[in-house]
């Protein structure tokens, strides 16, 4: 009878479950996606209320905007902030940081911003946080 030694993979590191994948600890650790994930901070828009995150409101324009080319995984929105995981995207956080800059009742369907939450230079978008749960 031959012996046959099994083998179910090697040691490197999978692409986005693996914490070694780019040697730092802040590395976002995605078991149920299928791209590494990239987690923006939206600031500057002005103050949220529950209001503003029903169908038709200024969320859902900024979410429209990201998800030109984006797939959006999960979304927060907080008085000041929007948070949002992506799984994968296809611009950089600057190009959606100027599409959010300029984003208007007209970029975005019909889809206007209320008369508390503004667009402009002030909106910032970065990704350098990752991802911090409460």
């Amino acid at each position: 009878m031959a012996i046959q030694t099994r083998y179910a993979g090697d040691a490197t590191g999978i692409n986005n479950v693996d914490a070694k994948y780019d040697g730092t600890l802040a590395t976002i650790i995605a078991t149920g996606l299928t791209k590494n994930p990239t987690a923006l901070k939206i600031t500057g828009f002005g103050t949220f209320s529950a209001t503003e995150s029903g169908t038709g409101g200024p969320v859902e324009a900024i979410l429209r905007s990201i998800a030109i080319d984006s797939t959006i995984v999960m979304y927060q929105v907080d008085t000041t902030q929007v948070s949002v995981l992506v799984e994968a995207t296809g611009a950089t956080t600057a190009q959606i940081q100027t599409r959010l800059q300029t984003l208007n009742g007209g970029a975005v369907g019909n889809i206007g911003l209320a008369a508390n939450i503004y667009s402009g230079p002030g909106v910032a978008c970065v990704s350098t946080g990752g991802f911090k749960l409460a």
